[in-house]
């Protein structure tokens, strides 16, 4: 199956939460939404208004962390399967796109019954290899996208890595210490979605094609996500023909968890780096191209627009995957002669 959806809140949508955005993607006859870690903010505040109660039960923020005091007074994260105590302190998470867990296990609820798959976005400014403290920073951001996708259900949670730092044998290694250590603490097996890590469209980002593969070598439960714009932009254009198409889905295929998770949309690049996405119909990365390679692909696949034209351009790649599977069709079957 081959599924079409967006990064983001639709932009023809009325409503700005989290449960619209996925009616609004099935409205459009889209079944599948990333839904994005945007605008969030996490405070710290003393637990004492919440005692008693657990923290999926709080209705006016989502509590990502309990800190407790353990033998030597020092506050600890106890996880959020626990009953507050008067004298913790809580990590609350605000986010414009859901109030609470009530809200993410309805939206979730929701895309199921609608068939719209889900998968979520990190913030996009990441920096997983850094060793000060935009490292933590980034690797808690990951972890309460986590927290927030395993609520809804998702099915993956995509992630940028971030700058090199030191050498890329150097940012692999730390890289593969990084998602090691994450996808074993929040693992799929107890129901938090999988780690997908992007491709990059930058020479100073970590993401090459070789990279995600050295990665998903090393680290079993993570996976590589093809980034169309980006991959096209790193190799000066190297996406053209079919055969470039079917090389590249070869090569995230082998990791895939479920489907191949792809992004797709126009782009600008220059001296090997992204320096605009556009509209599908500009530039020389062609969905026309891409289509003639999914109507032989025999896995499943996600195609979500990351276009400035969002939920226009979802819609148009999934109008020309239909035209190009149609035409094959056609192709086999058989003209029957006229009988006298």
């Amino acid at each position: 199956m081959i599924r079409f959806g967006i990064a983001g809140i639709p932009l023809t949508s009325k409503g700005r939460t989290f449960i619209e955005s996925v009616e609004d993607a099935h409205n459009l006859g889209l079944n599948a939404l990333e839904v994005q870690m945007l605008r969030v903010n996490v405070e710290e505040r003393p637990a004492l208004d919440y005692a008693g109660m657990h923290p999926r039960d709080i209705d006016s923020s989502i509590i990502v962390d309990v800190l407790r005091q353990d033998e030597e007074g020092n506050y600890v994260g106890v996880g959020i399967e626990t009953e507050i105590e008067e004298d913790d302190i809580v990590q609350e998470l605000f986010w414009n796109m859901a109030r609470n867990f009530d809200d993410l296990t309805d939206g979730g609820n929701l895309a199921r019954e609608l068939d719209v798959r889900l998968s979520m976005h990190a913030p996009y400014y990441m920096d997983l290899l850094n060793p000060e403290e935009m490292g933590e920073r980034s690797y808690n951001h990951l972890k309460w996208t986590l927290m927030i996708g395993r609520a809804m259900k998702a099915g993956r949670v995509i992630t940028h890595t971030g700058f090199y730092h030191g050498n890329k044998k150097e940012s692999l290694k730390k890289a593969v210490e990084v998602y090691e250590e994450i996808s074993t603490r929040y693992s799929h097996d107890a129901g938090y979605p999988y780690v997908g890590v992007e491709s990059s469209g930058k020479t100073e980002i970590f993401g090459t094609v070789p990279d995600l593969m050295s990665l998903s070598k090393k680290v079993k439960n993570i996976e590589p996500i093809l980034n169309f714009p980006h991959v096209h932009s790193i190799t000066g254009g190297s996406l053209i023909e079919i055969k470039d198409f079917d090389a590249v889905l070869s090569e995230f295929k082998k990791y895939s968890k479920t489907d191949i998770y792809t992004e797709f949309a126009g782009v600008e690049y220059e001296g090997n780096n992204e320096t605009k996405l556009t509209a599908i119909k500009h530039g020389d990365l062609k969905f026309e191209t891409l289509a003639e390679t999914m109507i032989d692909l025999d896995s499943d696949m996600t195609v979500i627009s990351c276009s400035p034209l969002l939920e226009h351009d979802a819609q148009y790649m999934q109008l020309i995957y239909l035209r190009a599977l149609s035409k094959k069709f056609q192709k086999k079957t058989p003209m029957k002669k006229a009988t006298a």
